[in-house]
């Protein structure tokens, strides 16, 4: 199927979201209510996703699904909030949206399956810390790729990517992509240097088989012993999925010890300590600081981590073309964190953190979580972050990720 107008990236996103509406979901629906037994293994974000994001490249455009894969509650009156990211002057539009950097890597690009279900692609760096922290090759089925240099796509092909894991790195270690449902489709734009571009859209030609698939199709979960853990997890995304909570909300649900499997997941810590009160031994009159959380790396040495809320007052980059700076708010979060490593510079303030919390800390990484990926995954971020190499800044999305990867293994 094919649209072929003229649309501002603006109008852009509404025309996807029609375009589907009218030929997937509203199909998918209709489907799912004359056969309400379909219930119990659909893949609820389908039709309720807590976000759509739509991204434009150069020969194809994509959807993501972003959710909550064991809800079976399917709401026709769902709101959905959409986020539309162009990557049309990129050169490799599957890397953009994986966020993962293969160029380094010496084996050759590969062309992507037209459906790919639980694959495992980590670079070669990403590889060895997994290994060096147990990461188990045995642990499920998947399709392991090692040593590639990416994926390649068809200009006129039509591709999914379902409940796969992507490894790459950087300065502060590990990075995780899962990818719970990811579909590509060819895209024409006719003009792509103006701000106004001709774009002719396309969806699956065999659309009816599509939605039967979809409407009985099973998503891979984990099981056994790691239900607890799902159960735990999903309660988490829960809570950061609310505007009503605090950060001390977020950070007391962690803390707790049928929570602590969380941090120590996402980060490869082997024990967390939650809000240790330190004072200054040398300095007279200053306040205390108390990080969110202490977490133990298996050399014994601790490092820091702030939580601030997963949502943000506005945009995190500011600034003119080439003068992009991180905004006002991400920049004070930063401050904060600098005050927790200047607290380690001073050897009589280890000797405390030591003798009262048996805590041994010194050159601490700074952990920043805060925000979505989506508010945080641009060009200019990953530049801007590039420059800040002393911190660590994490999504919620890659914190859940981490722990995921760990659950599906």
């Amino acid at each position: 199927m094919e649209d072929n107008k003229v649309l501002s990236l603006k109008e852009l996103s509404a025309e996807l979201f029609r375009l589907l509406m009218e030929n997937y979901w509203s199909k998918i629906w209709q489907v799912i209510k004359e056969n309400p037994e379909m219930k119990k293994t659909f893949t609820t974000f389908l039709l309720n996703p807590e976000k759509l994001i739509f991204y434009i490249g150069k020969n194809h455009w994509a959807v993501e699904y972003i959710g909550e894969i064991e809800s079976k509650e399917v709401n026709s009156r769902h709101q959905y909030d959409i986020r539309i990211l162009d990557y049309s002057s990129q050169e490799n539009f599957l890397e953009e949206i994986i966020g993962v950097d293969f160029s380094e890597q010496t084996g050759p690009k590969l062309p992507l399956p037209e459906f790919s279900s639980d694959l495992v692609v980590p670079t070669n760096e990403a590889f060895d810390i997994m290994v060096e922290n147990g990461w188990n090759l045995a642990a499920q089925p998947m399709f392991i790729g090692f040593n590639m240099g990416g994926y390649t796509l068809s200009s006129n092909s039509f591709y999914r990517i379902i409940n796969s894991f992507f490894y790459g790195t950087k300065e502060s270690g590990l990075v995780t992509r899962h990818i719970k449902w990811l579909d590509i489709f060819p895209l024409q734009i006719s003009d792509a240097s103006s701000d106004i571009d001709e774009f002719k859209l396309f969806i699956w030609p065999n659309l009816l088989d599509v939605i039967i698939h979809d409407c009985t199709f099973e998503y891979p979960i984990p099981d056994g012993y790691r239900e607890e853990k799902w159960y735990q997890l999903n309660r988490f995304v829960e809570l950061i999925s609310s505007k009503e909570t605090s950060e001390p909300q977020i950070t007391n649900f962690l803390s707790q010890p049928e929570n602590q499997f969380i941090l120590k997941m996402a980060l490869m810590g082997k024990e967390i300590y939650p809000e240790c009160e330190l004072e200054w031994q040398s300095e007279i009159n200053k306040k205390p600081i108390r990080p969110d959380f202490f977490i133990k790396n298996s050399n014994g040495f601790s490092d820091i981590v702030e939580f601030k809320l997963p949502t943000l007052k506005g945009n995190t980059v500011v600034g003119r073309e080439n003068r992009e700076t991180f905004s006002a708010e991400v920049q004070s979060y930063i401050s904060q964190t600098r005050d927790y490593e200047y607290y380690f510079e001073d050897p009589n303030n280890r000797k405390y953190a030591e003798d009262k919390y048996g805590i041994k800390v010194q050159y601490p990484k700074r952990i920043l979580i805060m925000g979505r990926r989506w508010m945080l995954d641009s060009p200019d971020w990953r530049r801007l972050e590039n420059d800040n190499r002393n911190i660590t800044i994490k999504s919620y999305d890659e914190i859940i990720d981490l722990v995921l990867s760990h659950l599906y293994l």
